[in-house]
């Protein structure tokens, strides 16, 4: 009953209306307390939850455009789920509640990703500089879509991997890109953030201590030609699909699980693909985040021919080629 209504409530709930436990209490130490009223920052806030003490925060600031869409969306499809379970609860007197508990398939959702590579000359000296860095990725996903008038979105993945082909100790962090729908328009669009990578990159280089070794690189990377370190056991594994009756609004019984919100977007984006296979349109430039692009290329890059640019751009401001060679 609990998890049916959590999910129910936060499915219905209108962002960026404040989540509060109780009133917010202004007190009399003086400290700075979530007010949009007062605070220009506060009004900026996507998904405001508000700390119950004093004195009262926001306790969900780094929530941005991007993740707060992949969290509605997550809401939505818990909530079909709970709806599902309850059916199988009061008809067949069973339930199962394994499905609330299933891998995000995060490397399938997206058909682009944004890959970072934090790279120094030793593991001690990896673990304080990656955490620079990551305590500046908030930063760089804001301003992405920012910059990109919010056309461009970016869901940031938490877990961080390891590439083995490097000989230096290393972290590789990746986000999903997608870019959204204005209205019915199909229409192609370029995004050009080079600005904001090096922007970013500038601000990491105002770390106190810059030593030999360290490094940042960025480089755009299509769902094809993903790493194989991202995937268990190093290949590629596909989600099976799953069914559900939509003339009568009930799962089918021999697969007995609703259907993932994950599911629905990758169907959704082959019907796509498809309906553009079919009727190709000539005359629209080829956006710049495209599933096309059959090799990596830096974000920042924006070429009429992709496939020959495989160079990614180091910390340093210069672009490195496959080979190694620095241009």
């Amino acid at each position: 009953m609990l998890v049916s209504r959590f999910f129910r409530v936060y499915t219905q709930w209108r962002w960026p209306n404040p989540v509060m436990m109780c009133p917010i209490e202004m007190g009399e130490l003086g400290f700075s307390v979530w007010d949009p009223r007062k605070n220009p920052k506060d009004r900026s806030h996507r998904m405001p939850i508000i700390t119950p003490a004093y004195h009262c925060m926001n306790s969900s600031y780094k929530v941005s455009l991007g993740t707060l869409q992949v969290m509605t969306e997550q809401f939505q499809c818990g909530n079909r789920i709970c709806e599902v379970r309850a059916y199988f609860e009061i008809e067949l007197g069973k339930a199962e509640w394994s499905a609330l508990f299933e891998h995000y398939p995060f490397f399938e959702a997206y058909e682009n990703y944004l890959q970072v590579d934090i790279v120094a000359a030793d593991a001690d000296d990896l673990l304080t500089w990656k955490g620079w860095v990551e305590s500046r990725f908030r930063q760089l996903t804001l301003k992405i879509e920012q910059d990109t008038n919010g056309l461009l979105q970016c869901h940031p993945y938490p877990n961080k991997y390891i590439d083995p082909s490097k000989p230096c100790p290393n972290s590789a962090f990746f986000w999903g890109l997608s870019r959204k729908e204005v209205g019915t328009s199909k229409e192609c669009q370029q995004f050009d953030f080079q600005g904001t990578v090096k922007n970013f990159r500038r601000g990491i280089d105002n770390y106190r201590v810059r030593r030999e070794g360290r490094d940042i690189y960025f480089s755009y990377v299509c769902r094809r030609h993903l790493p194989s370190f991202v995937f268990p056991d190093g290949y590629k594994w596909h989600r099976p699909s799953r069914h559900f009756n939509e003339q009568s609004g009930k799962p089918c019984e021999d697969v007995k699980m609703c259907q993932s919100c994950s599911s629905e977007r990758q169907l959704k984006r082959k019907k796509e693909h498809e309906i553009k296979e079919v009727r190709p349109d000539k005359s629209v430039k080829q956006a710049f985040i495209s599933s096309e692009v059959p090799q990596p290329v830096s974000p920042g890059m924006t070429t009429e021919d992709p496939t020959n640019n495989s160079e990614v751009m180091s910390s340093g401001g210069h672009l490195v080629s496959e080979k190694g060679e620095s241009e």
